[in-house]
């Protein structure tokens, strides 16, 4: 699916606007996330709709805890991530590169 968020800079490659690192990528290459795809016309999101993970969580383990103590909520997640934080506990599913052919 093409990507939202970007424009091909006058050297013809993507500029991707989606986050602060603003990745130059080339056609045929991904941007810092992985997730992001360069195919020569759009930049595509190579994610988009994919879940890698689902769970239903404490509350108390999310920044809304004192929301509804005691309650549940709903986390999932996908491919990629355009951090690399040495104490990630999610980093074999953020640091995996999204499958083509979506």
């Amino acid at each position: 699916m093409e990507a939202a968020y970007y424009e091909i800079d006058p050297s013809g490659q993507a500029r991707c606007r989606l986050c602060p690192h603003h990745c130059h990528i080339a056609q045929g290459h991904r941007g810092r996330c992985q997730t992001r795809y360069y195919d020569g016309r759009n930049l595509q999101a190579l994610n988009y709709g994919q879940c890698t993970a689902i769970a239903l969580d404490p509350i108390e383990k999310k920044p809304l805890y004192r929301f509804h103590p005691g309650s549940a909520i709903l986390s999932l997640g996908s491919w990629g991530c355009n951090f690399t934080c040495p104490f990630c506990q999610n980093w074999q599913i953020s640091q995996q590169e999204a499958p083509f052919g979506n």
